[in-house]
């Protein structure tokens, strides 16, 4: 479980009114979800996602400043488009960099622009006729390259702007493939900022700057040989640290990331295995460990990502924040005690728990919190055609992006956990039926 940190809240009197502090009454994520309703129904704003491509993020805790950085570009936004005399984008991407990539409907602004700079970079686009110039050179490169049959699917990666993927797709063209091979074992080609390690086995990432004759080395080279040397880290790694984890932590699933390497991989489940002599250590859930180049996160009771790098002791100080098997046992099943208690409440809501990133007691807490606002306002019924709420750990960028991009999003609402019952009320009234 997440850490429950302890606030000294400060009460002030100014000329005899009481004055609580703002974030009694505000929650950065309830917010995010309320403002992606506006940029959808006003501006047409079908994705927003907050620091899509930050990977260096650090602990748990470091996630919650970019959720509210988040926000203040959200609000800049929405008052910058109202002054902009179009409404092309689709897809916004809340980050630390200005970019339009994608074509001509996604981009990422700066989370710290102010709304003059927004209106200046949003205002500054092709018109009509240079789009469909500019599309029109897409298409034919991709014609081209797709007439190579090097592979059935290439694209870009949204993190490059469009004269970058441009540029990759030329350099892509340009390579030869000899008349004797039919078709290589790439099943996708992406193209992005750099060369990098794949996720899967038969997918190649190219950097668009890549001259032809490099993309044409990696592009010729079997995809299983390439995957080869990562499939025998695995085996290696889970042959020599598999076994000794299941018996210390129970632990189920033990992955290392396709960005590190087997050094570090070894390095990162050495750590870990002197973290599991601890016995408070190992008195919590393990479901799934994932080693990476960057972050330390506690995601839920069971599931966790480690930094390879991290000492040991480091880890046992992390995760000591971490419930015990016997509290998340506990939380669980008054989690589910009141769950049934929500059944059939008269809000027309139906109440659900996020399955991932929420731990149990956040979980029983957020049922909590929505019993005592049903009790306390017993003729609140809630407008159509919203018929689901759901928690979310709103200190959480993952979950975060998943409610505001979520495939439900037009029938569940979805609220931070984490909001006390002030927040809860306000956000919920907004969403009142008022039948």
């Amino acid at each position: 479980m997440k850490a429950q940190k302890i606030f000294q809240i400060f009460i002030f009197f100014i000329a005899g009114v009481l004055i609580f502090p703002s974030f009694l009454f505000a929650n950065s994520f309830n917010q995010l979800i309320e403002q992606k309703q506006i940029l959808k129904n006003q501006f047409g704003i079908a994705t927003l996602e907050c620091f899509p491509f930050t990977k260096e993020i650090g602990f748990t805790e470091h996630q919650i400043p970019l959720i509210e950085k988040c926000l203040q570009g959200v609000t800049a936004l929405k008052e910058a488009l109202a002054q902009v005399g179009h409404t092309d984008y689709k897809e916004v991407g809340i980050s630390n960099r200005f970019l339009k990539t994608a074509g001509f409907h996604t981009i990422l602004i700066d989370w710290k622009a102010s709304s003059s700079e927004l209106v200046r970079f949003l205002s500054h686009r092709l018109n009509t006729e240079e789009q469909l110039e500019f599309l029109n050179k897409v298409r034919l490169l991709k014609k081209k390259i797709a007439g190579k049959g090097i592979v059935k699917e290439f694209y870009c990666s949204k993190e490059i702007s469009n004269t970058d993927c441009l540029a990759g797709y030329k350099n892509l063209v340009a390579v030869r493939i000899p008349p004797t091979t039919k078709r290589t074992g790439w099943h996708e080609i992406m193209i992005t900022h750099s060369s990098s390690s794949s996720d899967k086995p038969n997918k190649l990432i190219l950097g668009f700057n890549e001259l032809p004759a490099e993309m044409e080395n990696r592009i010729l080279k079997d995809p299983y040989e390439t995957w080869k040397p990562k499939k025998k880290m695995y085996e290696a790694i889970q042959e020599k640290y598999g076994k000794a984890f299941k018996e210390k932590l129970q632990l189920e699933n033990f992955i290392c990331a396709a960005e590190i390497t087997l050094r570090e991989c070894r390095q990162g489940a050495a750590n870990l295995l002197k973290a599991s002599q601890s016995t408070e250590f190992r008195m919590r859930y393990w479901g799934q460990v994932i080693l990476n180049r960057y972050n330390t996160f506690i995601e839920d009771d069971f599931n966790a990502q480690i930094r390879f790098d991290l000492p040991a002791e480091k880890i046992i100080e992390h995760f000591s924040h971490k419930v015990i098997k016997t509290q998340a046992e506990e939380n669980t099943t008054l989690a589910v005690k009141l769950e049934k208690q929500t059944k059939n409440n008269a809000s027309r809501l139906r109440v659900v728990c996020d399955l991932q990133g929420l731990s149990s007691a956040l979980c029983a807490k957020a049922f909590k919190t929505f019993i005592r606002f049903v009790k306390n306002n017993r003729d609140y019924q809630v407008a159509l055609p919203w018929d689901t709420l759901m928690f979310i750990d709103g200190t959480k960028i993952a979950r975060v992006n998943f409610a505001l991009n979520s495939n439900s999003q037009s029938t569940y609402l979805y609220i931070d956990a984490n909001s006390n019952d002030q927040q809860f009320s306000n956000f919920l009234k907004k969403f009142r039926s008022e039948n």
